[in-house]
């Protein structure tokens, strides 16, 4: 039971007893709940309401059973209510807190653990020394984790705030692999296999041979050749700090929602491909593009992507654009040099020399436009054919934000904000999610036509 007193103060409710007609009154916003004394029922402009216990007085209060507030309240708040009475937790407000339990299977060659997650979401699995992280895309959690087995690969699975499940790992955990979320009904299960380490053959094991030295002139050389692997993305949130960018009638934001778009982006494509996503921004920052370009450059990045939303004085224009970058104002000569692999031979510690390619800084793009205007191309269609989105045919631009990228780049202009109609789209859930979807599966198309060549 619910005393009504604190339901009035935690959701600004009126609270009053009728004497005469032997009723309590639950009012919001001009909507009333009548409650009858040792009645288990409700009443809502004549729509009744059954509730497991009658209201009930105890003392100076008026107790409810806690149905209520699923059962009752939901119909005249204005804001969604989840009320979970296993877990305790009452959910006010669209924000995503889904259910997380575990399941184990020990084996002799491993242990398997199934997390289910409901609703869906997606998931990473990344090591930190010795715990296991997985990072849910959500804004909290609801956790229902059993105990594992004692068994020296885990010694306990938990919650850690705010949509973190951690695996503290045992003695004889060797390493892991982890599937990407997969549907299951309502849910999705991310599956984790810990293995053992090997028992001890010290005795008859050989000595391992050392690792072959590399020679400074098998190191690559920078900017003379287009990468055949992806291994590290840069993501770029678009504008930032004082910097909003476009900004909708309905009151969306540009770099909110570019940042929004970035991290989801990120989520999906750690969970499904295990590649390495940083993003230029994590919060609300300022940086200009050229900036931007440098940490792609120095984190060695095999591919860049721009997001942005548009705007335009036309309200009804609308659609999304993909843009590679145009270099044709420099001459055919001027490409050919910088996509050359002349250079310096410059000296190396531990001996030797390597050649170091000077570029200009907005010719670093040029070794890089064909296939940047292959994977813009792959962006377009998958954006259109997997997030059902209104989309350009790739374009070329000059754009500062993509001519310092020292690898495959994209700009992604994802609609119009000025368009009210797209605005709400822009800003929902599932069509951010849809967006980071398409984009994974253009990576993933991307980089098998790179394994093709």
């Amino acid at each position: 039971m619910v005393a009504l007193g604190d339901l009035a103060t935690l959701f600004q409710l009126t609270v009053r007893e009728d004497s005469a007609a032997r009723a309590v009154t639950v009012s919001y916003k001009n909507q009333t709940i009548v409650l009858t004394p040792d009645q288990s029922l409700a009443s809502l402009a004549g729509r009744l309401v059954s509730l497991p216990a009658p209201l009930t007085r105890q003392g100076q209060r008026w107790l409810v059973p806690v149905e209520f507030i699923s059962r009752g309240l939901t119909l005249i708040y204005d804001a969604r209510l989840d009320l979970r009475p296993a877990s305790r937790l009452l959910i006010v407000g669209d924000i995503r807190v889904p259910r997380v339990t575990a399941q184990y299977e020990d084996t002799a060659g491993l242990m398997r653990v199934t997390l289910a997650i409901t609703p869906k979401a997606n998931a990473v699995v990344t090591q930190d020394q010795n715990r296991l992280l997985v990072r849910i895309d959500a804004d909290a959690l609801d956790a229902a984790l059993a105990a594992p087995p004692q068994n020296g690969l885990v010694t306990s699975v938990h919650a850690v705030e705010p949509n973190t499940i951690q695996l503290d790992l045992g003695p004889r955990f060797s390493s892991f692999r982890s599937t990407t979320p997969t549907s299951a009904g309502a849910s999705a299960q991310v599956t984790i296999e810990l293995l053992p380490t090997a028992p001890d053959s010290s005795s008859t094991a050989p000595t391992p041979a050392p690792p072959p030295s590399v020679a400074a002139s098998d190191l690559p050389v920078f900017g003379a050749t287009a990468r055949r692997s992806i291994r590290t993305i840069v993501i770029d949130a678009g504008h930032g700090g004082d910097d909003s960018g476009v900004k909708g009638a309905g009151g969306n934001v540009e770099k909110d929602l570019t940042l929004s778009v970035a991290k989801r982006v990120k989520v999906s494509i750690e969970g499904r491909l295990g590649i390495r996503v940083l993003l230029t921004r994590e919060g609300d920052a300022r940086m200009d593009a050229d900036s931007r370009a440098s940490i792609a450059n120095n984190n060695k990045a095999d591919l860049f992507i721009s997001l942005h939303a548009n705007g335009s004085p036309r309200p009804t224009t609308r659609g999304a654009i993909i843009y590679s970058l145009n270099l044709d104002r420099f001459g055919e000569e001027t490409r050919r040099q910088s996509e050359g692999t002349g250079g310096d031979a410059l000296p190396v510690y531990g001996g030797g020399t390597r050649d170091l390619s000077i570029v200009d800084w907005e010719m670093a793009q040029a070794p890089h436009v064909q296939d940047s205007v292959m994977f813009a191309g792959l962006v377009e269609q998958k954006l259109r054919t997997s997030a059902n989105m209104k989309t350009t045919s790739a374009q070329k631009a000059i754009l500062r934000a993509l001519a310092g990228a020292n690898m495959p780049a994209v700009l992604i202009e994802m609609g119009y904000l000025s368009n009210p109609d797209e605005e709400k789209v822009l800003a929902a859930a599932d069509f951010q999610t849809g967006v980071a979807q398409a984009l994974t599966e253009a990576v993933i198309a991307f980089r098998d036509q790179l394994g093709a060549q």
